[in-house]
């Protein structure tokens, strides 16, 4: 019994209930399956061997912007120290400066590669410099973030007579890396892979226009149903040819 079909236009019209959506999406549940397995496992084995793990320490710096030391610490000498942080950010971003941290690791990163490693943001508007390294060997990134902590202050007293430069915290060698997040992937790909495969199955659903039975028409039309040509299977007999 060959299928009937209508026009599309008169489902693509009709108002789909929030019911009649759920129903499409259990219908053909398999598509939901295929595609967020399909997606998932493909983030997971992406972020496993095709990125490179990336690992990070920081150091803390307290800068004192007077070259004595008082027990009187007023506002504005409080204002200045806060304020030269951030020109102490760019004498330590410098190509002078971090030729020496090249150097300190025997040129294994260029002054173009540590700019891009290395960052530096005053903590609450504070005194306190904090120096974050990035990259991908964790050793490296250590021995990076203790170079800086021990030139920055000959650095600053050279450049710009600083009053002290001393070291909060340095940096350790890092155990775990900070990126890429294998679960965290895995996961946002499982919730775009079940996304786009319900978006599949609606637009299967609303574009296929065949009456498959009885229910199509009766969920689809308020006429009543006068009558149904059944489909007639006839039973094989034993002499015919298979």
């Amino acid at each position: 019994m060959h299928s009937m079909y209508f026009t599309g236009d008169d489902i693509l019209n009709d108002q789909l209930s929030i019911t009649d959506i759920i129903d499409m999406l259990i219908k053909r549940w398999w598509i939901w399956v295929i595609t967020a397995l399909l997606f998932s496992i493909t983030a997971f084995v992406y972020t496993e061997l095709f990125i490179d793990p990336l690992y990070k320490t920081e150091g803390t710096l307290y800068v004192n912007a007077l070259r004595t030391q008082t027990s009187d610490v007023s506002s504005a000498n409080l204002t200045a120290s806060q304020e030269l942080v951030e020109t102490y950010k760019e004498i330590l971003k410098r190509r002078t400066f971090l030729s020496q941290i090249s150097d300190d690791l025997d040129g294994r990163y260029s002054v173009s590669n540590l700019d891009k490693m290395i960052s530096m943001s005053a903590v609450n508007e504070t005194e306190i410099l904090e120096i974050s390294v990035t990259g991908k060997v964790p050793e490296d990134v250590y021995e990076i973030c203790h170079s800086i902590l021990l030139h920055a202050s000959d650095e600053l007293v050279r450049v710009v007579n600083a009053g002290s430069v001393k070291i909060l915290d340095d940096g350790q060698v890092p155990k775990a890396p900070i990126s890429p997040n294998v679960k965290t992937n895995t996961l946002i790909a499982f919730l775009a892979g079940m996304v786009i495969g319900g978006l599949i199955i609606l637009v299967l659903e609303l574009f296929d226009t065949r009456i498959k039975g009885r229910e199509d028409i009766i969920n689809k039309y308020e006429e009543p149903l006068l009558g149904e040509i059944p489909e007639v299977i006839t039973p094989r007999r034993a002499g015919d040819a298979k």
